[in-house]
């Protein structure tokens, strides 16, 4: 079976009716520039280096079982999350051993920072909670919802070593008595292989750890540390 040849290989090859034109004698001008043509179509073919995409969003919790599936007791509002400007880029911001800072150009988000980090504490809470996400379900007039926002002043992927997320967050009731609450945790994931899809998988786990700690404050629970999630303060919210 013939092939055709690639677009590259098509610009790199001589047409019939170019072959057929005699070479001018009297200067040398049309074959520079054939030539600086030649280099450059083939220096399109080779530079794109293939894009990956990547996602904070971990695969979804499984559905819940038909037939008299009592309703989520919880409703909760993830609202959008700010991230700090060093980190919110499309490519992965990568640091290395010596502390410099590395832009992977052809490894990027597939969505922007803080739809991933809004995604992905949605889809934790609702694992933790067995909650529903009013962003995505309307709830009815009056509904005592779970409104949580979080600031996200560090985001750390550090290459072979660690993924870390220090985030400033709060979780305040809404049609319902009781008081909020304002935290600030650092959640540390270790990496123990080398590339980038270990780094996405702890930072994975890191937004996981921080849910769990905003899903204890939702349920009532004072807020407490694990081996990766440290809590360096809480405080009342009356208003």
């Amino acid at each position: 079976m013939n092939r055709r040849p690639s677009r590259c290989a098509r610009s790199a090859s001589p047409s019939r009716e170019t072959a057929s034109i005699p070479a001018k004698r009297s200067g040398t001008a049309p074959r520079a520039v054939s030539v600086l043509a030649l280099a450059a179509a083939l220096a399109g073919c080779g530079a794109s280096a293939p894009v990956n995409y990547y996602t904070l969003q971990g695969p979804s919790a499984p559905a819940a079982a038909a037939g008299g599936a009592p309703s989520a007791p919880y409703l909760v509002d993830v609202q959008p999350v700010n991230v700090s400007t060093q980190a919110d880029q499309p490519q992965l911001m990568v640091r290395t051993g010596d502390g410099s800072l590395s832009a992977l150009y052809s490894e990027r988000w597939s969505s922007p920072l803080g739809d991933e980090l809004r995604g992905a504490l949605s889809d934790s809470l609702k694992r933790e909670l067995g909650a529903l996400d009013v962003q995505m379900v309307k709830p009815g007039p009056g509904a005592a919802v779970w409104r949580v926002q979080t600031d996200v002043q560090r985001f750390e992927l550090v290459s072979g070593s660690m993924a870390q997320l220090d985030a400033t967050w709060r979780v305040r009731p809404v049609n319902m008595k009781g008081a909020g609450l304002l935290c600030r945790s650092v959640v540390t994931e270790t990496v123990t292989e080398a590339g980038v899809p270990a780094l996405i998988a702890a930072q994975q786990r890191a937004v996981a750890g921080l849910a769990t700690t905003m899903a204890s404050a939702i349920r009532g629970q004072s807020p407490a540390g694990t081996a990766s999630v440290q809590v360096l303060g809480c405080s009342a919210l009356n208003d």
